[in-house]
């Protein structure tokens, strides 16, 4: 998922600075993932496009391609108006957030 020692040296951070910024899309992709899955109950795609976008953006800053990807295809689906099934790749970008969580504790 994430080695944060090489994001570190990737982003030429100090490795403090990415596990804070790690920190923090998390705390934030956490409050739109409860945005998204409101959206997803009340069937408002504007939200779930505009909260898809911003844990994209966020995770492209960080090199984590696997949930960009996936929040990427979210994005354009709401955008579309596709009829796919939304909490699928809503719980997706749960799992692999969660998963960055317990590598971001792991560092602490």
């Amino acid at each position: 998922m994430i080695n944060i020692k090489a994001l570190a040296e990737s982003l030429e951070f100090d490795i403090e600075d990415v596990y804070v910024l790690v920190e923090l899309f998390i705390e934030n992709a956490q409050v739109s993932l409860a945005n998204i899955e409101d959206a997803i109950e009340n069937t408002n795609m504007q939200a779930i496009q505009n909260e898809a976008h911003a844990i994209k953006g966020s995770a492209a800053n960080l090199m984590l391609d696997d949930i960009q990807e996936l929040a990427r295809e979210l994005e354009i689906a709401a955008k579309e108006k596709q009829r796919i099934n939304y909490l699928s790749l809503y719980s997706q970008i749960e799992e692999k957030i969660e998963t960055l969580h317990e590598v971001q504790k792991s560092y602490a």
